[in-house]
């Protein structure tokens, strides 16, 4: 950690526990009954924040001692839980409520708050406490497995890069397919703004401190999202920051630390160097032979034959892939304080956080700061501030789709080739030393990121309240990247180096009038009108310059020849929104949303789009029918129908006409600017490069959901059940169009979407008991991806190893599909049609394999006894697939000089043998050969986490005035259970919409192990 790294931790640590202070102890008498006013016995009776506990006797009295003032709660089995502020020793008598299936909270959905009775839409909820002490750097990670019907996946394991999150499905092809993202209130921007992907592009939501995040919803059916119209059509998540709350304040520090490492050996994927040398002597013979028909034939030819090494067993082993390799570190701290009174609540909090990458130099940092204010002026008026602020340092390693990555290379150079020549120069046998990319890149990535708003609420009447907010998400990126001359990219012109500024900056107002009354006393209401504005603007500036004096001189201005650009972009949306929330005594239950968006991106015909939802409940339970049921606390009918929509992913100025181009020539394409100079000979001009679509307008998904929640044995056994139906239509795409009229394609509105499928989520509490409480979630999820209809294939990927096609899913494998290898000749059986020939051109197919799951969910267990508590976290995904690119490239049969994978050991070598890997030589290992043994089944069971805490004894927490200490250690990835070959199943390289399930040199996630200590003041 860096000089000011550290001070910057003292400062925060200093300035949290300043604002903790002590009382003297206070012994606290009381009794706790039921609302029929029977003593409850054995009620837990817990000071909040610390250990320090209590229990209620068989009369219901109960007696505790702690520093005033402080908060009493009261939990028992079968009853919601109770908060008591104690400020002086006076005997209290507090009531509990029976629990009524679990639902006497709320939670979360789009522009407030709704209980969790009255819910009619799908909504996943994520809390705070499954999420903790789980080292993540971004929030979106902390999905993975924990909400059934969401599924999250590492494009890589590098810190900081880029996570794909699909709720139900993709939407799109060409348009994104990201979710939205709210932070209190506030629609942030979650593509990645980075100029260079580096092999991978980067996740702003890494920016964000996951320790700040109170809860995470999810919403899914339209009735649920449709409140955010033209942006919900990926489904909504919701992410509620941590705020201050009545009581003394409180004072919380954290800290963890650790390291990582590959789950897999890597050098068991890769030959040897005596292995390589016997391997390509096996391929060269068996060229030979297959051109002579045997060597003794080829000897009589006069031509004796000569193997490539004389003494394969006698060569050197040399590791290439130790060296690029690093044992990951791992730090994070938290500090906060947050309190309060009836006037002012407030949170602080501040974070450090390090990790370090398996592949050098790849490194992530992030200090992070927050402030959550709640002003009460009057009984009338209330103000609110979220402000958050981080700086984050991404130190940038080639890595993923890309031959040039130091890992990809590491199984290109062969293993009998030393590291380094006699002059101690880097040895480039093939494309860059993986070693000289390890060592010599300089990408150098930092963000600062600030979000925040400022809201005002004004109770109007009692019930009606007017809501004003306004928030700022901005953005400032400086990309340094400088390739020396001991870098391939930097040997040839004397040094390279490229510099960009980016800045981001959305604004956004919105206002809403919320209206609450009841009729009768049994009919419900709740009423939502509102307005959004929001503006974005994106500016970039880029400098490149080459030919430096030396590679200690790394800035531009020290460039012999320099080049720069900047362009500027801007879009903008407008909305009127509204909701009716009504229910009949919470039996009967109805919700209407819709918005009608305005946005700058579509033509002047579409340039409005209005977005729809209904859903309806029916609390089946509290039918006369069923109130002798007392075993069913909970029996909840839900069904929604909605249409949302997508505007993301696509250029600010896709509907007009453009002109533009680069100096030089016309640039073609269209691009996400206006027009630019473009030169013809010596003079000035410009050019045509897109076509003008007045009629673009809206990606548009309909969703049809019905779910049945249900909660059993006094919400012991919690289950819920949904199946859904997308209809993507209108989707944006570029259709080709007669080359006559100058253009291959044109935005349009055309081709459609299915995704459909069920979620089933099941919690339960068998064991709770004093001493000791097991609670269990499990949820499993299928969604199945179809594309309806394409104006044609699209083909995708280096070498087209992904299609996009009508009756197929997206992400689908496009390959020759292998039946096996003929285990007398050794050569591949190969799925030849009705014409029993095989022909490279036209027996090229799309397999039933895609990157798609069948099945994905996790499985969670929390265990505690007494002060020791336990969590054991599965995650798992069941029938997808990954086109495993390094086989494809090295196992190449003989027919390249570079390195094998250990997959090539399997080869068939004689007859009788059984294996999907032919023998060596160029006829089976044609270049042009898309063989489907190279799609796994990256199907894996993974114990994703795994924690051990204990928490001291308030004696010994008290010795340093604390008020609750908690130790433990962590497990992340400990094991893994798969079929797949390479380094993970889980990664999925591409960077892209629509590139999933493949894997070239991505770098890996890790098996990381970590201690840490919580204190609370």
């Amino acid at each position: 950690m860096g000089r000011r790294s550290t001070k910057f931790l003292l400062l925060l640590l200093l300035g949290t526990i300043s604002a903790s202070f002590l009382n003297a102890q206070t012994t606290i008498k009381g009794k706790v009954v039921t609302a029929e006013n029977t003593p409850l016995a054995r009620v837990t009776v817990t000071i909040k924040n610390t250990t320090v506990s209590s229990f209620t006797s068989d009369d219901g009295t109960f007696s505790i001692t702690g520093k005033t003032p402080f908060t009493l709660v009261f939990t028992s089995v079968g009853f919601s839980p109770a908060e008591q502020v104690v400020t002086k020793a006076d005997d209290i008598t507090v009531t509990l409520s029976t629990k009524d299936n679990n639902l006497d909270g709320v939670v979360v959905v789009g522009y407030g708050t709704q209980s969790k009775k009255t819910v009619t839409g799908a909504i996943s909820s994520v809390s705070a406490d499954e999420i903790k002490n789980i080292p993540m750097p971004s929030p979106d990670q902390l999905l993975q497995g924990r909400s059934s019907g969401v599924t999250v996946t590492a494009s890589s394991g590098e810190p900081g890069t880029a996570v794909m999150v699909r709720v139900r499905g993709a939407t799109s092809i060409n348009a994104s397919s990201d979710p939205l993202y709210v932070i209190d209130g506030v629609p942030i921007v979650p593509q990645s703004l980075a100029s260079n992907s580096f092999g991978q592009p980067t996740n702003p939501m890494a920016d964000l401190n996951p320790s700040d995040i109170e809860s995470m919803e999810i919403l899914k059916d339209a009735s649920a999202t449709a409140i955010y119209g033209a942006r919900a059509a990926n489904g909504v998540i919701l992410i509620t920051t941590k705020r201050g709350k009545n009581g003394k304040p409180v004072v919380n520090l954290s800290t963890y630390f650790g390291s990582g490492k590959p789950w897999k050996d890597p050098l068991d994927l890769r030959v040897t160097g005596p292995q390589f040398e016997m391997l390509q002597n096996e391929g060269r013979a068996q060229d030979w032979i297959d051109t002579y028909g045997s060597l003794d034939a080829l000897n009589a030819s006069g031509k004796p034959y000569k193997p490539l090494y004389a003494n394969p067993e006698s060569a050197p082993d040399y590791d290439w892939l130790t060296p690029i390799m690093q044992t990951a570190g791992l730090y994070n701290v938290d500090a906060s304080v947050a309190g309060g009174n009836d006037r002012i609540k407030y949170l602080v909090s501040g974070n450090l956080f390090e990790q370090e990458g398996i592949i050098r130099p790849a490194d992530f940092t992030r200090k992070s700061f927050r402030t959550n204010l709640d002003f009460k002026a009057s009984d009338k008026l209330k103000f609110g501030t979220s402000l958050f602020y981080s700086h984050g340092t991404r130190n940038r390693s080639q890595n993923g789709n890309n031959i040039n990555s130091s890992l990809a290379n590491s199984f290109f150079y062969p293993a009998d080739q030393p590291l380094y020549n006699a002059d101690g120069s880097y040895n480039k046998f093939i494309w860059e030393s993986p070693i000289a990319v390890a060592n010599e890149t300089d990408y150098l990535m930092t963000t600062d990121r600030f979000l925040g708003n400022f809201f005002g609420d004004y109770t109007i009447l009692p019930g009606l309240a007017f809501r004003s907010n306004w928030s700022i998400d901005y953005s400032y990126i400086l990309e340094n990247n400088y390739s020396n001359t001991l870098l391939n990219a930097g040997a040839s012109v004397g040094g390279s180096a490229s510099n960009s500024v980016i800045r981001d900056f959305n604004w956004i107002n919105e206002n809403t009038l919320t209206y609450q009354f009841k009729l009768g006393g049994s009919n419900s209401f709740n009423l939502l009108a509102g307005n959004t504005v929001q503006t974005n603007t994106y500016n970039i500036t880029s400098a490149s310059g080459t030919g430096f004096p030396g590679n200690s001189f790394r800035t531009i201005a020290a460039a012999a020849t320099k080049n720069s650009t900047a362009n500027e972009s801007q879009w903008a949306i407008s909305s009127w929104f509204g909701r009716l929330i009504y229910d009949w005594e919470k039996k009967y239950m109805f919700t209407a949303n819709f918005r009608y968006d305005g946005s700058s991106r579509f033509g002047a015909n579409h340039r409005w789009g209005f977005f729809p939802s209904v859903s309806a409940g029916w609390a089946m339970n509290r039918e006369n029918f069923m109130k002798d049921v007392s075993f069913i606390n909970e029996f909840k009918w839900r069904a929604s129908y909605g249409i949302t929509g997508n505007q993301s992913g696509i250029g600010n100025f896709a509907s007009l006409g453009l002109w533009g181009g680069e100096r030089g020539g016309y640039r073609g394409g269209g691009g996400p600017g206006p027009a630019s100079t473009a030169a013809y000979v010596d003079y000035p001009g410009f050019a045509p490069v897109q076509l003008a679509n007045p009629d673009l307008k809206w990606e548009t998904t309909a969703q049809f959901d019905i779910g049945l929640d249900v909660a059993l044995l006094d919400s012991k056994i919690r289950l819920s059940l949904d199946y859904y139906n997308k209809q993507t239509s209108d989707m944006l795409l570029a259709v080709p169009v007669p080359r006559s009229i100058g253009y291959n394609t044109l935005l349009q509105n055309y081709g459609e979407m299915q995704n459909k499928g069920f979620e089933l989520s099941i919690g339960a509490t068998p064991v709770a008991t004093r001493d000791f409480t097991w609670d269990v979630n499990f949820n499993i999820s299928r969604n199945n991806n179809l594309i309806k209809k394409l104006a044609a294939p699209i083909n995708v990927a280096t070498r087209e190893y992904i299609r996009m096609e009508e009756g197929h899913p997206m992400f689908s494998f496009y390959v020759h599909e292998q039946l096996g290898v003929d285990p007398k000749t050794g050569d591949i059986i190969w799925n030849t049609g009705d014409d029993g020939v095989f022909n490279i051109n036209t027996d090229r197919i799309i397999i039933d394999k895609s990157a798609w799951p069948k099945f994905q969910g996790g499985f969670n267990n929390t265990l505690t006894y007494k002060n020791v508590d336990l969590n054991v976290f599965f995650q798992y995904s069941y029938g997808n697939s990954v086109f495993n690119y390094n086989r494809y490239f090295f196992e190449h049969g003989g027919t390249r000089t570079t390195g094998y994978s250990a997959q090539q050991l399997d080869r068939w070598q004689k007859p009788g043998d059984i294996t999907d890997i032919p023998r060596m030589g160029t006829k089976n290992y044609n270049n042009n050969f898309r063989p489907s043994r190279h799609v796994e089944d990256a199907s894996y069971l993974r114990l994703k986490n795994v924690s051990l805490g204990y928490n001291l004894p308030s004696s010994v927490a008290s010795k340093i005035k604390a008020s609750k200490i908690r130790v433990y250690v962590s497990g992340q990835n400990v094991l893994t259970f798969t079929k797949y070959t390479g380094f993970d199943p889980e990664v999925s390289g591409g960077g892209s919409e629509t590139i999933q399930g493949i894997d070239l040199g991505v770098m890996p996630q890790l098996r990381t192990f970590m201690g840490g200590i919580n204190l609370t003041f």
